[in-house]
């Protein structure tokens, strides 16, 4: 019979030949045997380290960002192309700068800006701890409405761009330098771009022995200045207390002027005026009658001299014959007083009026008006008044 029962060897029919390699998929490898030493990683493929790993990363997403680009044509690559433009652009860094600063963002403003200083600038008005206190200012948040004017191109580096804008309430334009950062590129065809924002000097008035100056609550680096620059933009420079002045704050606007912050002196602290009063009363009492004749609160007596006539001779009234005499201020002598402040330290000068009654013979009275000068020095955290009165000038 021509048919091959089953199960009988069929061996001597040829069969064809298996690929030697799906022998190999069949026979997976086995595992290394239990009492092995463990392999070397390098044995089983070596992992890039991770900062090869990052950096890879980031060129292998510019290589697809530029591959996409180029593969899509057309409409897709102008799109890309425009999207890319225009996020990488001197308008934006400018656009991107005032937004962060409208939300007081450190980090967005420094990352879009070159904060430019001129010669004699203090560093630490313009680093990161600068533009933080500057960002502490209401005012210096308060930005809206920007927008872009015209840009024009001054260099393959630079451009110039307009722009406007609500600054604390009122509209300003500017016209800012925008270059190119050397130092970023993004996706190997587009430079990102810093806005250079401008520094404004303020200018200082002090009064005779000044407190420490502070601008945005730092200290500045000397004790005395006559001015001092500052990123642009509202700034708040303060004299700190003195024995003479208590602590005054100044808000200037330094957006696109350079401003003054005044500090005459006039205006002395009302603890220090109290202080001074005092000190003056107590100096004017202070008064030695054995070497003055008109010392007040004192009671002098002529000389028991028979046949002897003791006089005074006072302005606006004839000879005033007496046996005994006392002076007294009429009212307090500081109303009205005038206090300043000289350059010597630790001294303040005071003028005022005065009036005194004569009392003769513990009966008669004669009125007088005058003036008074006196020196204060301050000592151990108070003042004393040396006290030069001439309160009988003019009859009252």
């Amino acid at each position: 019979m021509a048919e091959n029962p089953q199960g009988v060897d069929s061996a001597s029919e040829p069969q064809p030949a298996q690929p030697e390699t799906e022998a190999l998929v069949a026979a997976p490898m086995p595992p290394p045997p239990t009492h092995a030493p463990l392999l070397p990683p390098a044995a089983w493929g070596t992992a890039a380290p991770a900062a090869a790993k990052r950096r890879n990363r980031w060129l292998a997403i510019a290589l697809i960002v530029i591959f996409g680009v180029s593969v899509a044509g057309g409409a897709g690559a102008f799109a890309a192309n425009s999207y890319l433009s225009d996020t990488y652009s001197p308008q934006r860094a400018v656009l991107s700068y005032f937004t962060a600063q409208g939300r007081g963002d450190v980090d967005g403003m420094m990352s879009n800006a070159t904060f430019l200083r001129g010669d004699g600038s203090y560093e630490q008005f313009f680093d990161r701890v600068g533009v933080r206190s500057m960002m502490d200012i209401a005012q210096n948040r308060d930005i809206s409405e920007v927008k872009i004017l015209a840009t024009k191109t001054v260099s393959s580096e630079s451009d110039l761009v307009d722009v406007s804008m609500m600054w604390a309430g009122t509209q300003h334009i500017y016209n800012y330098t925008v270059s190119k950062d050397a130092s970023r590129t993004n996706y190997f065809l587009y430079s990102s771009w810093r806005v250079d924002i401008p520094y404004t000097t303020i200018s200082i008035t002090l009064p005779p022995q000044p407190g420490a100056i502070e601008l945005d609550g730092m200290p500045m680096p000397e004790s005395t200045v006559t001015s001092v620059q500052a990123i642009a933009g509202f700034h708040a420079v303060t004299m700190l207390a003195t024995p003479f002045y208590d602590a005054t704050l100044k808000l200037v606007d330094g957006v696109d002027a350079s401003p003054v912050a005044g500090f005459d002196g006039t205006q002395l602290s009302p603890t220090t005026v109290i202080a001074a009063g005092a000190a003056i009363r107590a100096g004017a009492n202070a008064c030695d009658a054995a070497q003055y004749s008109d010392c007040p609160g004192h009671t002098y007596r002529a000389p028991n001299r028979a046949g002897w006539i003791y006089f005074l001779t006072l302005p606006g009234y004839p000879e005033i014959d007496y046996t005994t005499y006392a002076f007294k201020y009429s009212g307090d002598i500081t109303s009205g007083m005038k206090l300043a402040v000289p350059k010597d330290e630790g001294l303040m000068y005071a003028t005022g009026t005065c009036a005194v009654t004569l009392t003769v013979n513990g009966s008669r009275t004669y009125r007088f008006t005058g003036t008074w000068g006196a020196t204060l020095t301050w000592v151990n955290g108070a003042f004393t008044a040396e006290v030069f009165p001439n309160c009988e000038k003019a009859k009252g």
